[in-house]
């Protein structure tokens, strides 16, 4: 009796965690058919009406596989569904940006090898997502000393 009672809450929690995945995610930390979650279900909502976040790009460009959830949690918090956050092998997250004057919104998704490190990543719709940074543009200002002009004398006649 006594090890029902350590037996079952330890299953109950393996359960929900896998339930945080909706890919078929390899030990390798990748999948054949990435699946997405609902965006109208994130779980990050402003007063009801917007989901998702206002991601950094300098941060999310950043991200590369061999990260861990530490590392990918301070450049962009929390995932935004229900996939927690240590038992999981899958994060997804809906982020809004403006293009051309226009609100939009992708999804991205992050799967974990076995030892939980950041492997593949996913956008939907495909091609979504922050473009590469813009090269900046240094424009060098030369300021030239300009000598006064001799001073003019009037001849009179």
């Amino acid at each position: 009796m006594k090890l029902s009672k350590f037996v079952l809450p330890a299953i109950a929690a393996l359960s929900l965690a896998a339930c945080g995945n909706l890919s078929k995610v390899s030990k390798e930390g990748t999948t054949d058919n990435p699946v997405w979650p609902d965006a109208a279900k994130t779980t990050l909502r402003h007063d009801g009406t917007q989901h998702g976040s206002w991601p950094n790009w300098d941060n999310v460009r950043q991200i590369e596989a061999g990260m861990n959830k530490d590392q990918i949690y301070e450049l962009i918090g929390r995932p935004h569904f229900q996939e927690g956050l240590y038992g999981v092998r899958e994060w997804d997250y809906l982020f809004n940006y403006r293009e051309n004057g226009e609100h939009k919104t992708c999804q991205f998704k992050i799967l974990f090898d076995k030892d939980k490190n950041a492997q593949s990543f996913y956008w939907m719709p495909e091609g979504c997502g922050p473009k590469k940074a813009e090269p900046q543009v240094v424009r060098e200002v030369i300021i030239r000393e300009v000598a006064p002009a001799p001073a003019q004398t009037r001849i009179r006649q």
